[in-house]
């Protein structure tokens, strides 16, 4: 989240404000973060004074060393030893004391000031440096005092600053300035608002001097400029640099700091341009040329996308939008002519542009992170203003003329609250006549129209859109502590977990059970793994389920890597490249994961789908002295699909074509359930097993579990009580009929009886004839309410074989 720096004297400028940690408190407590109080000059005690220069001579043993002679009140002084080089007699400095504690101007540590010769003279004490206070990162040079502080007074009574520092919600950006904070207090204590002064501007400024203009009215709303002459470079004054300070900014300069300052007061971001640089004499809100270039304010040149939103002149592009500006119109020690920036963008672009440069968080600019976040429209012309009568007070400049562009202005927001509203959503009991008067310290209006109130939102609450954001803020300014306090008065609602979440903790159960292992893995994959896939490399065609290769996968605009650019379609790839490395240290490998795979969708977001996908690799590990290890097969992996369908409750029905592309074209299927494909396994083409280094005989199954959860009823069935009847079936088919229909055939005769139906072997050779083969299959009759007689099981095995002949055309032997 953004952080602000608010000094307390600053804040006072806006609002009375008396004990710092109440406010901090009262602010915290209705929603604006405080993060810490800070209270810069405590560590400074009693040994660091405000002091003059009143006597400056060349130290007799070295050429680069003055001898300084110091009054720090009361009429005592002190001779210093120093190597500044900007002292004058009558500055106005901080100076040390022996036994005060200050930072090294080098290391940045605290450390005990101690008497010491230099050269031959002893020093004292130590006149000091900002960096030597913790006020800044100048050590070039003595700090420099405002000449009307008080000799001998203590520097943390002169200078020393109170600070309350603020952790932002992006969804409050109206708090990421003084004025915002100080709004909050005003309405908290009930108090007066003190807006800053702001310059008077006519917005006449003639189009022969500065064209504005806006190219992309949704990249930027808003546009105002003004153009100033007679503009003087020079240090900003010392309050201005000191509260700059205070607030985390580096003083550059009168017209930079201005903006910066106006930046911290009010929010807006504002930019200066040297205006003799701008070609055309025009400024204009753009989209970036194809591969247009751009030296930016950091020395980076930057390549620009066609999305960026930038500042330009006739010719080129002065600027990312919001985001930093460019070397080549940036404000120089010469520079006499100023046409000054405030505008309004969109949030979503700007983050965009942001993090495709490598500008986000602490590496971009202030304007960035407060552009990233909707600002007011209303904005601009007011920081315009402000900033117009302090280059005036403090940079001479004369106002030519200003600007403001707006095409298409917005109305303030207006949500209509019943007054009961307050209570249902809070459970606190607010008047109606509380409730008006919060609004109003908030700067709402309000209008009792007898069945509710129409609340306009100001302009700069840009996070207001419903009803219950009244309410929020009715109730953080009476306070979350009127909340009444109850003990819950009925049940308990009992957590529900989403069916899909409990469909995909069920298939981790069921794989682990059996002895499977799970991996995890990235969603971003590497695009060259989908190509590996296949024989031939492609990605295959279009497909609209998981159990295929899945459609053109979808692209990160901005990977860490190449090999992480693609958000996967399958996680096929990244369970065979799990497979390839563990192979290199272990004999075989049984593998699952389950995670989403994200499949495009036009015009759309992804469509997210939960997948689980099965790897058996290398040789079975024998589980006693009585099984020898042995290479996976077909029946491994089938067995495997079945078990995960069975735990599941569900129960596919097989398609009569091979399965997906990548796989063995004999020895796999796809399998559906209803017209729904669900389910890819079987063997890798031997092919694609070599292109990831892994066995020919290596075996995967990919589940699109959201396409089984309409089906997936497990349901809890007490075992029947009563003996059951074993039978062997051999099954002779044509080569091309599946077992499952096979299996589906029986259960549909058996009416019930059937308690499961076992593949025991298949058969082919001379006695079934050529083009046939043969299914052992056993069979397990039960009934759930009495013993089956011999009579009851030979009924139903007639009714079994006569399905099978009539059905698909098979033979008993």
């Amino acid at each position: 989240m953004p952080t602000l720096r608010v000094p307390l004297a600053w804040l006072r400028e806006h609002v009375d404000v008396s004990d710092v940690d109440d406010v901090a408190l009262r602010l915290h407590m209705s929603g604006s973060e405080v993060d810490r109080v800070e209270r810069t000059g405590e560590s400074w005690g009693d040994k660091v004074h405000v002091a003059r220069i009143v006597g400056l001579e060349k130290h007799p043993n070295a050429d680069k060393l003055q001898l300084a002679t110091v009054d720090y009140g009361r009429g005592r002084t002190t001779t210093v030893v120093t190597g500044a080089t900007n002292l004058a007699v009558g500055d106005v400095v901080p100076y040390a004391e022996a036994g005060a504690t200050i930072l090294d101007g080098h290391t940045g540590r605290p450390f005990a000031l101690k008497p010491k010769p230099m050269r031959g003279i002893a020093s004292e004490g130590m006149v000091l440096s900002a960096k030597e206070l913790g006020l800044g990162d100048d050590h070039e040079g003595i700090m420099q005092l405002a000449r009307s502080l008080t000799v001998g007074a203590l520097l943390r009574d002169a200078i020393g600053e109170t600070t309350i520092v603020f952790e932002i919600a992006p969804n409050r950006p109206d708090t990421l300035s003084i004025t915002g904070i100080a709004r909050e207090v005003a309405a908290l204590y009930d108090l007066p608002l003190r807006e800053p002064d702001a310059a008077s501007i006519g917005w006449d400024l003639a189009p022969e001097v500065l064209t504005v203009r806006i190219d992309d009215a949704k990249g930027c709303p808003r546009f105002c400029a003004a153009y100033l002459e007679d503009v003087g470079i020079t240090p900003s004054p010392d309050w201005i640099r000191r509260r700059l300070t205070a607030a985390g900014m580096r003083p550059i300069s009168n017209v930079v700091d201005i903006t910066n300052y106006v930046m911290l007061e009010l929010g807006q971001p504002l930019h200066a341009y040297d205006a003799t640089r701008l070609r055309g004499r025009t400024l204009v809100a753009r989209r970036a040329a194809p591969r247009e270039h751009l030296r930016t304010l950091d020395g980076i040149d930057r390549v620009l996308r066609p999305s960026d939103l930038v500042i330009a002149d006739a010719d080129r592009a002065l600027g990312l939008a919001g985001v930093m500006g460019g070397e080549d119109s940036e404000i120089r020690d010469d520079t006499s002519t100023v046409a000054l920036e405030a505008a309004s963008f969109e949030p979503l672009g700007i983050r965009r542009t942001a993090d495709a440069h490598g500008l986000q968080g602490s590496s971009g600019s202030a304007a960035a992170r407060r552009f990233g976040l909707e600002l007011s429209t209303a904005l601009p012309p007011i920081a315009l203003a402000r900033a117009v009568e302090l280059l005036r007070e403090h940079a001479g400049a004369r106002l030519v003329g200003a600007t403001d562009v707006h095409p298409a202005p917005r109305a303030n927001v207006t949500v209509r609250l019943r007054f009961r509203d307050v209570e249902r959503v809070t459970g606190m009991q607010v008047s109606s006549e509380e409730t008006v008067g919060v609004l109003r310290r908030l700067g709402f209006a309000t209008a009792d129209d007898g069945e509710a109130l129409a609340v306009t939102a100001p302009a700069h609450r840009t996070d207001i859109g419903i009803p219950e954001d009244i309410v929020e803020e009715v109730a953080r300014i009476v306070g979350y502590d009127r909340i009444p306090t109850s003990i819950p008065n009925g049940p308990l609602p009992v957590h529900e977990r989403h069916p899909l979440e409990q469909l995909r903790e069920r298939a981790r159960d069921v794989l682990v059970g059996i002895g499977l292992q799970e991996t995890i893995s990235y969603a971003p994959i590497d695009p060259a793994w989908l190509g590996r896939l296949t024989p031939d490399g492609a990605a295959g065609a279009p497909a609209a389920r998981s159990t295929t290769l899945g459609p053109e996968p979808l692209r990160i605009t901005n990977p860490t890597t190449v090999a992480q650019s693609v958000m996967r379609t399958t996680l096929r790839a990244s369970l065979l490249d799990t497979a390839a490395r563990n192979l290199r240290h272990r004999p075989g490998i049984a593998i699952f994961e389950i995670a989403p795979v994200y499949l495009p969708r036009p015009a759309d977001l992804p469509d997210e789908r939960w997948t689980a996908a099965i790897c058996l690799a290398g040789r079975a590990e024998g589980g006693s002295w009585l099984e020898r290890d042995r290479d996976w097969d077909v029946h491994d992996i089938k067995g495997v699909v079945t078990a995960l369908f069975r735990g599941i409750g569900a129960r596919p029905e097989v398609q009569g074509r091979d399965g997906a592309p990548g796989l063995h074209p004999g020895r796999s299927r796809l399998y559906a359930d209803g017209p729904l494909a669900v389910l890819a396994w079987g063997q890798l083409d031997p092919r694609v097993a070599a292109r990831w280094d892994l066995p020919a005989e290596t075996f995967i199954a990919e589940v699109d579990l959201a396409s089984l959860l309409a089906v997936a009823r497990p349901a809890a069935v007490a075992p029947s009580r009563f003996p059951a009847a074993m039978r062997d079936l051999a099954v002779v088919v044509e080569e091309g009929r599946p077992y499952g229909e096979v299996e589906q055939a029986i259960r549909d005769a058996a009416k019930g009886l059937i308690g499961s139906v076992s593949l025991l072997d298949l058969y082919r050779g001379p006695q079934v004839g050529e083009g046939r083969k043969s299914f052992a299959v056993r069979l397990v009759l039960r009934a759930p309410d009495r013993t089956l007689s011999e009579a009851d099981v030979a009924k139903a095995m007639k009714r079994i074989e006569g399905r099978l002949l009539h059905q698909i055309g098979a033979a008993i032997r």
